[in-house]
């Protein structure tokens, strides 16, 4: 939908609030899906800047600290193309509507019909065209390996960690989407599926939560919604596979032994730079 509903202040005082009262940080909000800044069609493109301004705005009254954003369709023009009028496109909206405090990430796309961002490399491209704005990525589990990226192996898991260490870099990806996959590896196609019953499964997500650059990232679920209760069970799902499941307001209370080998652990770290 593109029309949004007003915001009342003291729903927004209200929701802060709550916010202090149950500690949830950080706040995380997705831009709409409507929403194509890469678009080739001019009056969707201006369209889509006006509904992105106003995401802007709303992210910054409620005082959220991200604001996820899908890097839009391409369709009709080339990668590269795409790749400078999504940039245009974030520049003028932030030039009219300030992000303030807010950062702006770049969620990784299965690479599905002109998609954008389904390569780190095209991500890190973006947020160089977009050089001094609050900007950072989100990263999608489920669009990792739709776009042909193994998250189910411990190999392919550290594959993936070290291309983005090498290209967006680690500090810059402060957002996890952990969603199964209900799609084949590589095959492009955007179907999340419950935590373990698709191709990444309950030791890939075992393997990606404990990891020792990964685990202390905000992890946020965007699994099916298909019966009551979904939504518990995905949690339970996660939660049930730290090494550390004792948890207050969503937060772990300790930081225990990850259940990654050490000397793999080690060798990683050498790899990204985080050993140095």
């Amino acid at each position: 939908m593109w029309k949004q509903s007003s915001l009342l202040p003291q729903n927004v005082a209200a929701f802060k609030e709550l916010r202090r009262k149950y500690d949830l940080y950080p706040l995380v909000i997705h831009v709409g899906y409507l929403v194509n800044l890469a678009s080739q069609d001019e009056a969707l493109r201006m369209r889509s800047i006006e509904a992105f301004r106003a995401e802007i705005s709303r992210a910054v009254a409620i005082s959220a600290e991200y604001l996820v954003l899908h890097p839009g369709n391409y369709k009709g023009a080339t990668v590269e193309q795409g790749v400078n009028t999504l940039a245009v496109s974030i520049r003028k909206a932030a030039q009219e509507t300030p992000f303030e405090t807010v950062t702006l990430l770049i969620e990784n796309s299965s690479g599905q019909s002109n998609a954008l961002g389904a390569s780190f490399t095209e991500l890190q491209h973006i947020l160089t065209m977009l050089h001094g704005l609050p900007i950072g990525c989100c990263i999608d589990t489920a669009h990792c390996y739709a776009s042909g990226m193994d998250l189910s192996s411990p190999e392919g898991l550290d594959d993936v960690v070290i291309s983005l260490q090498q290209t967006i870099g680690l500090d810059r990806v402060p957002v996890i989407h952990a969603n199964d996959c209900r799609s084949p590896l590589g095959s492009h196609l955007d179907r999340h599926e419950h935590i373990g019953s698709g191709g990444i499964g309950l030791k890939g997500f075992q393997r990606i939560v404990n990891h020792p650059l990964l685990r202390d990232k905000t992890f946020i679920l965007e699994t099916p919604l298909e019966q009551d209760g979904d939504d518990l069970r995905n949690m339970q799902a996660i939660l049930t596979l730290r090494s550390d499941t004792a948890t207050t307001s969503g937060r772990s209370k300790s930081r225990k032994a990850i259940t990654t080998k050490p000397a793999r652990a080690s060798k990683l770290a050498r790899k990204t730079g985080k050993g140095k």
